[in-house]
C-alpha cells in the first residue's frame, strides 16, 4: 500500500512555509505505507527548500517524487495569495512509483493542470481519493471526495490539520495513532551512484556539443516561448504620417509620451469595492454619432447630466467613426465602484456603449475603459458571428476573424470549456488565473477570450511594447505589432486624446 500526496507550497508573511504540502507529513506520521509526495521544490529559495525536504523526510515522505522548479515559493497573506512555483506543470503520469499506489490525496492550492492529471491518473486505475479545498478552485470531483475546509479561496490548510486527520482516519486512509518507529526515506542516491550520474550527464553534454545538440536545446522550448511574437519593424503602414510599423510604433510612443503632460494613464486611483444592484439611469440615443434623445429612468445618484454625456463626446472624437457607427445608443449605469466599469452590448440592430457613473470619475481609468470597450467593438463586429446568432456569444464566432485567430493562437492550450467563463463560479475563475498567472495581467483578462483581447488592445495603446519578456501576456501584445492597420490605429488613438487635451486646455 502507497500513498501519493499532492499539495503546494507557500511563505506567509513570517517567511514560514505552509500549504497543502504539509498533509504529506501528517499522512506519513500515521501510517507505515509508503508516502509520495507531488508537489513544486523552489531551486532558487535553496535554503527553505533544504529545510523543508528534511522535514518531510524525517515525517515519514519520500520526496524524491516531486519537482524543483526555478520560481520563489508562492506568497500567502491573510486576504490574497500568489501561486509562484506552484502554477508550474511538473506531474509525471510515466513515474515508477505510481504503480505502487493505491490512495491519492490531494488539495486544490496546486496548479490546475496537475490536478486535473493527478485525478484523471486515479480514476483511470479506480484510486481511492480524496481532495481537501480552501476554495483556491472548484474542482469536479464527486461530492463524497470533496472536503471543503472553507470558502477563503485563501491555502489555510494548516488551520485544518486536526479536522483534515479526523477525516482521513474516518476514510481509513491513516490511523489515528501515531505511526512509531516507521522507516525514514534514505536521503539520496550513494556516492557511487552519483558520481556514475555525473559521468553520465557529463558524457551527454559531450555528445550534445559535438553533434549540434545546441539545436535540439532549443526546439525544447517553454511554453512562452511557444507563442513567440514574429514583428516585421520594416513592413509598410497606410498612414500620413508615418509609412513603417517601427516609425509608427515610434510615432505612437511620442503622442503617448505628450499625452502624459495631461493625464497618465497608468494612474490608478484607490477604489473602495461596494456591491449595488445594476441600475440604469439615463439612456441616450445616437444618431450619426450626435445624442438626439434621453430616456430617463432613474436619477443620477450625483453629479450632472452634462458631465456624464461629456464621456461620449469623448469617445466619438478619439476613435475612428468607421469602428463605432454602429453605435446606437449610450447608456449611463451603476452597479457600485469597482465592479463593472463599463460594457458594450454588440447586436445585428445596433450597439450599446454603457458607462458606469461611479467608476469612470477619475480621467485616466475613464480613458483606459473607453479604450477597452473600443476593443471590444473593434474585434467583435457582428459580422463576424453566424447569421443565426443576434450576439458575439463566442459559440457562434466564425473562422479567421480577430478573435477566432487570438484564441487560436493564444487559447489553444487551455481546454475549450474556458473560451467562456461566465458561467464559472468565482473560485474557479481566481483558479484558472492562478495557474496561469503569467498569461494575463489582472485576473479579469481570464474572464474569457474576449476579455482577454481587450485588456491586451488596452495595453497595446496606453504602454510601450513590452519588447524584452517572453511571458504570454506581453507575447500578446507584441503580437499586435504584427498588424500594420493596428500600428496605424495606434497613433491615431494616441493623436486624438492629445488633441482632445490640448483644445480642453485652451
Amino acid at each position: 500500500m502507497a500513498i501519493l500526496a499532492a499539495g503546494g507550497i507557500y511563505k506567509n508573511q513570517k517567511q514560514n512555509l505552509t500549504g497543502g504540502v504539509f498533509l504529506s507529513a501528517l499522512a506519513a506520521q500515521h501510517t507505515y505505507s509508503d508516502v509520495y509526495l507531488h508537489t513544486n521544490f523552489s531551486s532558487e529559495e535553496t535554503a527553505l527548500t533544504a529545510e523543508l525536504k528534511e522535514t518531510l523526510r524525517k515525517s515519514g515522505v519520500t520526496h524524491s517524487s516531486a519537482q524543483a522548479v526555478s520560481a520563489p515559493y508562492g506568497i500567502v497573506s491573510a486576504d490574497e495569495f500568489i501561486v509562484n512555483s506552484n502554477v508550474y506543470e511538473t506531474f509525471n503520469p510515466k513515474a515508477k512509483y505510481l504503480q505502487q499506489l493505491d490512495k491519492i490525496i490531494l488539495t486544490t492550492d496546486i496548479g490546475e493542470r496537475d490536478f486535473r492529471y493527478i485525478l484523471n491518473f486515479a480514476r483511470k486505475r479506480k484510486l481511492e481519493t480524496i481532495v481537501f479545498s480552501c476554495g483556491e478552485y472548484i474542482p469536479q470531483v464527486n461530492d463524497e471526495d470533496l472536503i471543503i475546509l472553507d470558502d477563503s479561496g485563501i491555502p489555510n490548510y494548516h488551520h485544518y490539520l486536526n479536522e483534515i486527520k479526523s477525516i482521513l482516519t474516518e476514510r481509513e486512509f491513516i490511523s489515528s495513532t501515531p505511526a512509531k518507529n516507521r522507516q525514514i526515506p534514505e536521503t539520496g542516491l550513494r556516492k557511487s551512484g552519483k558520481m556514475f550520474i555525473q559521468l553520465l550527464l557529463l558524457a551527454l553534454v559531450l555528445i550534445l556539443l559535438f553533434t549540434g545538440g545546441f539545436k535540439l536545446l532549443e526546439s525544447i522550448s517553454t511554453d512562452s516561448e511557444n507563442f513567440k511574437a514574429e514583428v516585421d519593424w520594416s513592413k509598410e503602414v497606410v498612414h500620413d504620417d508615418c509609412s513603417t510599423v517601427e516609425t509608427c510604433a515610434d510615432l505612437g510612443d511620442r503622442y503617448l509620451s505628450d499625452l502624459r503632460e495631461y493625464v497618465d494613464l497608468q494612474d490608478e486611483p484607490h477604489i473602495f469595492f461596494e456591491n449595488r444592484t445594476r441600475t440604469t439611469f439615463i439612456n441616450y440615443e445616437i444618431e450619426d454619432f450626435e445624442i438626439t434623445g434621453s430616456d430617463v429612468k432613474n436619477p443620477l445618484p450625483f453629479g450632472d447630466e452634462e458631465t456624464f454625456k461629456s464621456m461620449w463626446h469623448v469617445f466619438k472624437q478619439v476613435f475612428p467613426n468607421r469602428y463605432i457607427e454602429n453605435i446606437n445608443e449610450y447608456r449611463l449605469f451603476s452597479d457600485g465602484e469597482g465592479n463593472t466599469a463599463a460594457y458594450v452590448t454588440i447586436e445585428k440592430d445596433g450597439t450599446v456603449l454603457a458607462m458606469d457613473v461611479r467608476d469612470n470619475t477619475h480621467k485616466a481609468t475613464q480613458y483606459r475603459n473607453l479604450i477597452h470597450e473600443f476593443g471590444h467593438i473593434y474585434s467583435l463586429p457582428i459580422e463576424d458571428f453566424d447569421e443565426a446568432c443576434d450576439s458575439t456569444d463566442i459559440t457562434c464566432i466564425k473562422e479567421d476573424t480577430i478573435i477566432d485567430n487570438h484564441a487560436d493562437r493564444f487559447w489553444s492550450q487551455y481546454d475549450e470549456s474556458w473560451l467562456e467563463n461566465s458561467d464559472k463560479s468565482r473560485f474557479q475563475l481566481e483558479g484558472f488565473y492562478n495557474n496561469n498567472v503569467t498569461d494575463f495581467y489582472v485576473p479579469y483578462q481570464a474572464t474569457n477570450v474576449k476579455e482577454d483581447y481587450a485588456i491586451t488592445f488596452m495595453k497595446f495603446i496606453t504602454e510601450k511594447i513590452p519588447s524584452n519578456s517572453s511571458q504570454l501576456r506581453d507575447v500578446k501584445v507584441q503580437s499586435m505589432y504584427e498588424d500594420a492597420e493596428l500600428v496605424a490605429l495606434r497613433v491615431d488613438i494616441l493623436k486624438s486624446f492629445v488633441q482632445l487635451e490640448k483644445e480642453r486646455e485652451t
